[in-house]
């Protein structure tokens, strides 16, 4: 074998052997690698993406292992996009998934195929490769809201009608997949938005029920709007035992606990509607406090607060009231509320800057202009 075979032959070898030894003997990385890497990211930081490229070219050629290969790859098909040279940073993808096709980076590489060409390509195309992509890998990162995206393209293409059948159609590849609650969610979206508030709500409550938490990423988002369907249907307690049945997955923790993103929201919509839809002030009351006590970390807790203080004082019970107000004062006297507490109050000391005027406002049952 000539030398020049063999020298052709040594970044193949060396990326095979990376491969075979994995983590347990990672060689190092290559000075000539990370330098090419580094040069690489200057000149896309300064704008020379053309350069960048190249960079990114060469630090792709000169890797010992697989996955700093494709992260190359990777970051020449991105300096391509910057300059905007779709052409190239499409070759740049493609090239990518040839060398690598189960690669770390492979399955980004399809989305971004996909992408490159419904922007700057045929876009039935690449609808039809996202598609290909999603359904082939329903739990990447870019996954989710590829299916968004999808659904909204059916709808633009063949209305909401169209869309919910094109889902539906969808709905047995994705069947047990991370996107399984995912097709039921906008399913039951899409029924909302064709006039079916009945079998929307039944679709979301479903969809939260065959994912509780924690395998659910979107279970408190249904059983959210469901609670908001069944309280516009005339149906306040349904609405306020799925928000029940939302903040009953609480974690408890040694400092607290686990709260999640619409929890205190859930809180503080039971109060409404028991204070609103009901007319139990009283249980308005318990809830409202229930969110001070059970929901340290929520920004919510000074509006509860203020509302029960309110409540109090209009049915007549200043000492309820004032012990509320105080309460505000005294634990959360960085808010826009105790400023206010006075005028709850007025054996509260007044404060040194003025109450809000909306706050007022509002304390004396007036409507903004």
């Amino acid at each position: 074998m000539s030398r020049r075979a063999v020298n052709a032959s040594a970044p193949a070898l060396a990326l095979a052997i990376a491969a075979l030894l994995g983590p347990a003997c990672a060689p190092a990385r290559g000075d000539a690698y990370l330098a090419a890497m580094a040069a690489g990211e200057r000149a896309l930081h300064a704008g020379r993406y053309r350069e960048a490229a190249g960079a990114f070219d060469g630090a792709a050629s000169r890797a010992l292992l697989v996955k700093d290969r494709d992260e190359a790859r990777l970051m020449q098909a991105r300096a391509f996009e910057r300059a905007e040279a779709w052409g190239e940073a499409r070759a740049s993808y493609e090239r990518l998934l040839a060398d690598s096709p189960d690669g770390p980076r492979s399955e980004r590489a399809e989305f971004e195929l996909a992408d490159l060409a419904i922007e700057h390509g045929d876009a039935d195309a690449g609808f039809a490769m996202l598609l290909a992509a999603t359904r082939r890998h329903p739990s990447h990162g870019l996954a989710r809201n590829a299916l968004k995206r999808l659904i909204r393209r059916e709808e633009e293409r063949a209305g909401v009608g169209g869309a919910l059948a094109w889902l539906r159609q969808q709905a047995p590849a994705l069947r047990g997949t991370e996107l399984d609650q995912d097709v039921a969610y906008h399913e039951a979206l899409l029924l909302e938005q064709g006039g079916d508030r009945e079998g929307a709500l039944r679709a979301l409550v479903a969809a939260a029920r065959a994912h509780p938490y924690p395998a659910g990423s979107l279970t408190d988002d249904a059983l959210f709007h469901a609670a908001e369907l069944a309280a516009a249907l005339g149906r306040p307690e349904e609405a306020i035992g799925y928000l029940r049945e939302m903040l009953a997955a609480r974690e408890s923790a040694l400092t607290g606990s686990y709260d999640r993103g619409k929890f205190d929201d859930a809180q503080l919509e039971i109060a409404r509607l028991y204070s609103e839809a009901l007319g139990d002030r009283a249980a308005a009351r318990r809830e409202l406090r229930k969110l001070y006590t059970d929901h340290p970390a929520s920004i919510l807790r000074d509006d509860a607060l203020w509302t029960e203080a309110k409540l109090w004082r209009e049915d007549g019970r200043a000492k309820e009231a004032c012990a509320t107000a105080a309460l505000i004062v005294r634990e959360l006297p960085e808010s826009r509320y105790a400023r206010c507490a006075h005028a709850i109050c007025p054996s509260l000391p007044a404060a040194k800057s003025p109450c809000a005027d909306y706050i007022l406002r509002d304390l004396d049952g007036k409507k903004d202009p």
